[in-house]
């Protein structure tokens, strides 16, 4: 067993919808600087609701770029893996709801990334909802 430090949630505000779109506007979660993979890496890590709250009040054009981003960032950036709590899973949610998921994106995700959750998440996960 091993001890870690407890983080507090770190509340998802507009410097988090910054970074995730200047990396969507660069195709890429490579080659940030310090502060950009801190602040994706507080994106992977906060609280669920807080997370989807966050989603939900973005457009949908905007949401795929930063799908795209976080697919990517979960081997690119130390501390952004997620496995079956990856925000991708709800941006993926979130998208399908609204009817605007990309027929070619789960195509895509999957050539992308070696996380056996994404994009719809753990069977235990859909099963209770």
């Amino acid at each position: 067993m091993s001890v870690g430090a407890w983080e507090p949630s770190v509340a998802l505000g507009p410097e988090h919808a910054k970074a995730l779109d200047a990396a969507a506007a660069e195709s890429q979660a490579t080659g940030f600087e310090r502060s950009g993979a801190t602040l994706l890496r507080q994106v992977v890590g906060a609280e669920g609701a807080a997370r989807r709250a966050f989603f939900e009040a973005r457009e949908s054009t905007r949401l795929v770029g930063w799908l795209r981003v976080l697919t990517l960032a979960e081997t690119a950036i130390p501390g952004c893996d997620a496995g079956a709590k990856s925000p991708v899973i709800d941006i993926a949610r979130l998208l399908r709801a609204r009817g605007d998921y990309p027929a070619d994106l789960t195509a895509w995700i999957k050539s992308v990334s070696k996380n056996r959750f994404l994009p719809y998440g753990s069977l235990m996960d859909r099963l209770q909802r």
